[in-house]
């Protein structure tokens, strides 16, 4: 039993931290996607799409001095190969383009708001796995994620290169003819936060104080950030054409480190190391729209 407990402490040294959870309620999403499938050869196929995405923050989230306001554009470009009848491969670049309105709230309770837009890149690797009984089509798609921040980066607070896996399960139905309903549930896990070892004074009245013995681990906590459960319906116009139509329901867990940017090695210098380690957490209700063109 003692032996267990060593090797918890050992895992999660986090656990000595003073963490704050802050719920940011419910908030609400539209995305609208533009997507092409150019067959290259039997089992191969380019892939192209273009997606705009907006989220509008909640109340909560702006009094904890969040981003209210986000739009994001992502261009993609990615190949497809079918290995068997059930099992597809693929690989993927996205460029993505960010606009965050930031709310900061001051000591007097005034908001100060600005424009802050960034650069990311990010390289999808895939397998779909489907199985077919009668009408129903069940599937699997595991998606290795890595995206790389182009924009100034305190390392000491995020990895400049993101590391995630999607799994994520589906169903469709294919017995009302150009009309398939169809429902996912998916889990997003991220590798590569950053860790921090260290123990919370909760006398101190300075940030310079809150942490005692404070060390930079790297970039080691892996957790689920995400669990995502979405419906709709595809209308499939003919073989070329077809749209989707649904919803999507988010349950998210961000983490946010507040440090400075040189790390531990400068408290002497600086006087401010590692101030607060905050969970953001909240729902998301987002409605989107897609079109696809198959040639």
């Amino acid at each position: 039993m003692k032996k267990s407990l060593i090797i918890l402490l050992l895992a999660f040294p986090a656990a000595a931290f003073a963490q704050t959870t802050y719920d940011q309620g419910l908030s609400f999403g539209a995305r609208a996607t533009v997507e092409a499938d150019w067959k290259l050869a039997s089992g191969l196929h380019l892939l192209a799409h273009e997606e705009t995405r907006y989220y509008s923050g909640s109340e909560e989230a702006l009094h904890n001095a969040g981003s209210q306001d986000v739009l994001r554009f992502y261009t993609g470009v990615g190949i497809e190969y079918k290995l068997f009848s059930f099992l597809k491969i693929g690989a993927e670049y996205e460029y993505i383009y960010r606009l965050k309105n930031i709310w900061d709230m001051k000591k007097d309770g005034t908001v100060e708001e600005d424009d802050e837009w960034s650069a990311r890149h990010r390289g999808n690797f895939f397998a779909t796995g489907t199985f077919q009984a009668g009408d129903w089509q069940f599937g699997l798609k595991e998606t290795f994620r890595m995206t790389y921040r182009a924009d100034d980066v305190n390392l000491y607070q995020a990895p400049r290169t993101a590391l995630a896996l999607k799994s994520k399960v589906s169903v469709k139905y294919r017995g009302w003819g150009k009309v398939i309903p169809f429902a996912a549930f998916e889990v997003r896990n991220t590798f590569n936060d950053v860790s921090y070892s260290a123990t919370y004074n909760p006398s101190a009245t300075a940030n310079k104080d809150k942490y005692l013995n404070e060390t930079f681990l790297g970039y080691k906590h892996a957790y689920i950030n995400r669990y995502r459960a979405q419906a709709g319906v595809t209308v499939k116009f003919n073989k070329h054409h077809e749209m989707d139509f649904y919803l999507l329901g988010d349950h998210y867990k961000n983490k946010e480190v507040d440090t400075n940017r040189e790390g531990s090695d400068s408290w002497k210098e600086n006087g401010l190391v590692l101030k607060s380690i905050n969970w953001f957490t909240g729902n998301m209700i987002t409605a989107g729209i897609g079109y696809k063109w198959s040639f």
